[in-house]
Parts: structure tokens; C-alpha cells; sequence
């Protein structure tokens, strides 16, 4: 809206709307460097995606390797391989130099601690500038809980259920998410990252107001002033909030709006893994106030299971699948039984492949189906089914391919010729077809008890009972938003910043295009452009 006369029920100098890493972030800079700031929540508890992700951030030029400093150059280079082309060289030059400044800032003014994720690659490590090693994966350390108060349990999570699906005990391992005492009152992962940042601000004297979401932007003609801000609990009016030196949107992405979804994003999205509050309110907001937008059709890619009957906050729930997909003996099929992407391979570029468009079929490969044998069940378990279970109905469970195809709609005939050449050349640890086994990343989720990335994720796929799980194409969030400057400023349609307005996280146009670095690979940029965009708000000038 545009501003007549305003009774303010509050002013501030900065407002945050948002309380993921990006928000929290914004809000923590913008404090120590002197500005009063409000932080505006619309779900119960705060934390937001970042919350319930495995709370690793992706620097990827930084000098707390062990292998040295790793260069600005090797990083630059590595995304623009990634990306094609699509993304905005100067957004990504910033992030990568800016990414060491942030991670001090936050340790200084936090209980926050980052260490690098020994042995993590990068998710594309053949690329010019790629670590097969890793290196550029850095996980948050443990963090007390039991000293955020009453806060400690106002943290957003997911609900316990009867599927240990997701971050599980043996993903957290391989994230490097634990910690050595369980009698202490310790977190890690998401929650960390997440109870660190809110403990730097309740130190500050700043508690975010939850259960408040941002309704519009109040602007004139000097640019954004305030934010109205409607609380969940009461309705009526609520309140106009006045943001002396700015506004940073860091409400997330849109995906779980389903409009939204379907006008913007390139192909099909069957489901969101995150909590379903990111429902595009900064990116509407910023459009009324005629904000340029970039990279709409990009979404932070990920194939995922939906399990009967789960839900959550009464949506159906999505859940991002890993170790299942990548250990031997189970392989990703389509309606025809044909294989069509690299199972093991990293999930974001996975996309294209459950997107192909046939002029005649439609989405040739969605549906799908990850079929895998006894062998794979007993030996590994599947979906939370413990080793040597019994499988539950929905895993159709058959005695032959046949059996199989008519339970599913799977072709059988073409199922029975996929794996007969499937069988023939993982006996010799190739897959001609995809290259399965061939990248140093296909095997980290695999059976690490093999020494190859051939031997981690390729194997037979001979013994009956034969199953099948429906597997689609979702997203972790969704990656295009309004277009920014390199310190967070919303640009407008002409091309210059919107005063008042600023951007981070998903909320924002995604900075490294269609590009996923590395594990971290969101938080990374987000938690950089909130630090950028926080600094600037408070202060009027770039990070030096």
C-alpha cells in the first residue's frame, strides 16, 4: 500500500520479516551494528526450513580447510559450470568473497561454531573447481538448548511418527550432525544453527514475534517506510510497524502455494519437503510494490516418497529421499520400466529428468518408482522398515516382475529388460547407460562399507520378493524471488533499488541460478545475503 497517513503502532529502525538463517542473520547484523530491530514470525515457533535441514552452510572459498585456503577462483569457476550461464556474475563474486566475513561475524556475536564436513564433495565434483574431497561443507557444532529458556522448545520441527524417513540417525552421521554426550541438553543440525543465531539475539535484547504475518508493505514516495503485520491468533486490523532504515524480506520461498507453483516453476512439482508456511508472502508483497523478478522457474530440487496417510499441519507430507535410492541393488524406473537418470547422482540436477516432456506421453518419467529386491531390504531396510522387517502393503510386495508390473502399472517386459542389462554391467561396476558409480559423490550415501563409489552404489538386482515405491519430483523451497544488488537491496523493474526494501534467503532471486553447490548449498547464500542485506539496512553502506 502507499502511505497517506499512518498512525505507526511501533518503530523501529530495521524490521526482519522471517526467523530462518537469512532472517536471523539479517537481524543479528543489523543489531550489533546499531540498529533497533523487530522480528516478525508468521508460524508459532521460529526457524523456518533452516530449522529442520541438516544446518550445513556451503563457503566455497575459505581458509579453514586442511588442505589450505581454497581459492575465490576455483569457486567462481566451479558454479558458472554449474549453472549454464544463468546466473548474475557479480551476485555470485560477492557471495563467494563474502562468505569467510560472515561466518567470523557469526561466531563472534553467537554461540555458533562451524566446522568443516570432512569429506563431503561437492555435489558436481568433476566441474572445473569442483572438491571431490570436499572442503567446502561446514556443519554448526552442537548448541545448548537448555539455554534459550523459554524459547527452547519454540524451535520449528517436525512432528515425531512411526518413519525415521529424512534426517535420520545414519544421515545426521554422515552430515556430521553429532555430538559425543547424550545426557547433555544438546542440539545439532537445523535446530542448532537455528537456537545459536536466537541465542546471539535474546542476548541482545530481541525476541521474534511469532504467529505474525507480514500483510503489505507501506511505502511513499521516498520508498518502503513499514510493514503491516497481522497476528494469527487475534485477526482484526493489526498492526503498522515503521522500519526507519528498512525492511528485509526474508519469508522464504512459495512453494507450498500452489498457484504460485504453477505459474512460475518449469516443470512439475509434486510436493514441498519443507514446513508448509513458505507460501510466497515477500515475493507478493515486493511485486505490489513493482519489484523485478529472477529465477522463477528454479527450485531447490529433490526427489521425494509420500508415505500413506502422513501429513502435517493437515497437508501431505514429502519427504526427501537418499540413502534409498543410492545403495545397491534398487534402481529408478518409469511407467515404460525404463531407467532414466542417475539414481546416485545429486538431487537437484535430477529435476530435468522427471521434467522431460514427450510431445506424445506427456511427462514420460512421472510417475516413477524406485524398485529394489529382498536383498536390498534385508540387508539395508527401506523408508524407516527396519532390516529384515516385514514390508508394509504399499511396498507391493511380489514374487516375480510380472506380479510386480501388475501391481504397479509398471511394463514388466520393459522392467525385466532394464535389469537384465542393469545385472549384466554392474557385475564389471559400470553403468554405460548413466554413469552411476562414476562420480566421487554417488557413493557418499551408498554402503560405505565398499571402497569404490562403484562398489557403494551399484549391485545386482536379482532377488525375489521384487518392490516398488512411488517416487516423484519436489522441492526443498523454491529459489526465484525479487532481483537484488549485492547488498540485499530489492531492485525495482527499472533497474534501481526499491529504498527501504531488502531481500534474503528464498525469499530473494537465487543467487547462484540454477546451481547447487554443495551440501549447504542454500543456507550458504542465505545466511551471507542476510548478513549484506542486515548490514546495509543499519547502516547505509556495503560490507567493506
Amino acid at each position: 500500500m502507499t502511505r497517506t497517513e499512518i498512525d505507526w503502532d511501533d518503530e523501529v529502525d530495521v524490521v526482519v520479516l522471517g526467523s530462518g538463517g537469512a532472517g536471523l542473520t539479517a537481524a543479528l547484523t543489523a543489531s550489533v551494528n546499531g540498529a533497533s530491530v523487530a522480528i516478525y514470525e508468521k508460524a508459532p515457533t521460529v526457524g523456518g526450513t533452516t530449522a529442520v535441514s541438516g544446518g550445513i552452510v556451503w563457503i566455497p572459498a575459505h581458509d579453514r580447510s586442511t588442505d589450505g585456503p581454497l581459492p575465490v577462483s576455483d569457486a567462481v569457476d566451479y558454479l558458472q559450470a554449474q549453472s549454464l550461464g544463468y546466473l548474475d556474475g557479480d551476485l555470485v563474486d560477492t557471495f563467494v568473497r563474502t562468505g569467510p566475513a560472515m561466518l567470523d561475524f557469526v561466531e563472534q556475536h553467537s554461540e555458533l561454531r562451524f566446522s568443516v564436513a570432512e569429506g563431503f564433495p561437492d555435489y558436481k565434483p568433476e566441474l572445473p573447481g569442483g572438491r571431490p574431497g570436499g572442503g567446502r561443507s561446514l556443519s554448526a557444532g552442537p548448541v545448548d538448548q537448555g539455554k534459550l529458556g523459554a524459547w527452547r522448545d519454540r524451535i520449528t520441527s517436525f512432528p515425531a511418527d512411526f518413519s525415521n524417513v529424512g534426517i535420520d540417525a545414519e544421515t545426521r552421521a554422515r552430515i556430521h550432525a553429532v555430538y559425543e554426550d547424550p545426557d547433555a541438553d544438546l542440539c545439532v543440525a537445523g535446530t542448532a544453527l537455528i537456537a545459536g543465531l536466537l541465542r546471539g539475539l535474546l542476548d541482545r535484547g530481541i525476541q521474534p514475534v511469532t504467529e505474525a504475518r507480514a500483510v503489505e508493505l507501506i511505502g511513499a514516495h521516498t520508498g518502503i517506510e513499514g510493514v503491516r503485520i497481522g497476528f494469527n491468533n487475534t485477526g482484526g486490523a493489526g498492526v503498522h510497524v515503521r522500519a526507519r532504515s528498512g525492511v528485509v524480506l526474508a519469508t522464504g520461498g512459495f512453494e507450498w502455494d500452489t498457484k504460485l507453483v504453477e505459474a512460475y516453476l518449469r516443470g512439475p512439482m509434486r510436493g514441498a519437503v519443507s514446513p508448509p508456511n513458505n507460501t510466497g508472502d515477500g515475493l507478493r508483497m515486493a511485486m505490489a510494490h513493482g519489484a523485478d523478478l529472477a529465477n522463477m522457474g528454479e527450485a531447490w530440487w529433490v526427489p521425494i516418497v509420500q508415505l500413506p496417510g502422513d501429513t502435517i499441519d493437515g497437508h501431505p507430507r514429502s519427504r526427501s529421499v537418499r540413502l534409498e535410492r543410492t545403495r545397491p541393488r534398487s534402481v529408478i524406473v518409469n511407467r515404460a520400466g525404463k531407467r532414466f537418470l542417475n539414481e546416485a547422482g545429486e538431487y537437484n540436477s535430477m529435476a530435468g529428468a522427471f521434467q522431460y516432456l514427450d510431445p506424445k506421453l506427456g511427462y514420460a518419467n512421472d510417475p516413477a518408482w524406485i524398485v529394489f529386491d529382498s536383498v536390498h531390504l534385508q540387508r539395508y531396510g527401506f523408508l524407516g522398515v527396519e532390516p529384515g522387517a516385514p514390508a508394509p502393503e504399499w511396498f507391493c510386495e511380489s514374487a516375480s516382475l510380472a506380479e510386480l508390473g501388475a501391481k504397479t502399472g509398471i511394463d514388466a517386459e520393459g522392467l525385466a529388460a532394464t535389469l537384465s542389462r542393469w545385472n549384466d554391467n554392474v557385475a564389471d561396476e559400470i553403468d554405460p547407460d548413466f554413469g552411476r558409480g562414476s562420480s566421487a559423490y554417488d557413493g557418499y550415501w551408498g554402503d560405505n562399507s565398499a571402497a569404490t563409489p562403484a562398489g557403494q552404489t551399484l549391485g545386482p538386482l536379482d532377488t525375489a520378493p521384487f518392490y516398488a515405491v512411488p517416487v516423484k519430483i519436489g522441492a526443498m523451497g523454491t529459489k526465484g524471488g525479487p532481483r537484488t544488488d549485492r547488498d540485499g537491496r530489492v531492485l525495482h523493474v527499472n533497474g534501481a533499488p526499491i529504498p527501504g526494501l531488502f531481500a534474503a534467503g528464498n525469499a530473494m532471486g537465487g543467487v547462484t541460478g540454477k546451481a547447487y553447490g554443495g551440501a549447504g548449498g542454500t543456507l550458504g547464500p542465505a545466511m551471507v545475503f542476510g548478513y549484506r542485506s542486515g548490514y546495509a539496512a543499519a547502516t547505509g553502506k556495503s560490507v567493506s
